[in-house]
């Protein structure tokens, strides 16, 4: 399955940043009502604002995982849940690696437009980072095996 996943996943992220490098502007134009709008930013660090001007470095870490988790995924077996959660992860990771080594900054374009407490504020994102959350929620909630002693 990864050998589907991960770059069928990769290929939609850069399909869609490239989509919006073209179409999008700053400006934010709803995409579902007040709650999910399509805001193009060029975000040059990590999540949250932090790291900011540090995309060589993000973006060689970003392949370095990217890289080791699709080696543990072609030299081992996981139980589905965790196949998916690493194989979003490496799709994440690869997808906002290219990113910020190609440009130097990655293309954000999913903005949360609402103005509850919780997500009020909440940066704007992209499928990779997508990915990346769902992999990892993936990876939480998978049953783990049990060693018999």
């Amino acid at each position: 399955m990864p050998t589907v996943l991960v770059p069928l996943l990769l290929a939609l992220d850069q399909i869609l940043k490239l989509w919006a490098l073209e179409h999008l502007s700053p400006i934010p134009r709803p995409l579902i009502g007040d709650l999910l709008y399509l805001t193009l930013v060029r975000n040059t660090g990590a999540g949250f604002g932090l790291l900011q001007g540090q995309a060589s470095l993000l973006g060689w870490m970003s392949l370095l995982v990217g890289g080791v988790l699709l080696y543990l995924l072609g030299h081992r077996r996981y139980p589905l849940g965790w196949t998916l959660g690493l194989s979003l992860l490496a799709a994440g990771a690869l997808g906002n690696g290219i990113d910020r080594l190609g440009r130097g900054w990655v293309v954000d374009y999913l903005d949360l437009g609402t103005s509850l407490p919780l997500i009020a504020h909440f940066p704007v994102f992209n499928l990779a980072d997508v990915c990346v959350t769902l992999g990892a929620l993936f990876l939480l909630l998978s049953p783990r095996r049990r060693r018999r002693y």
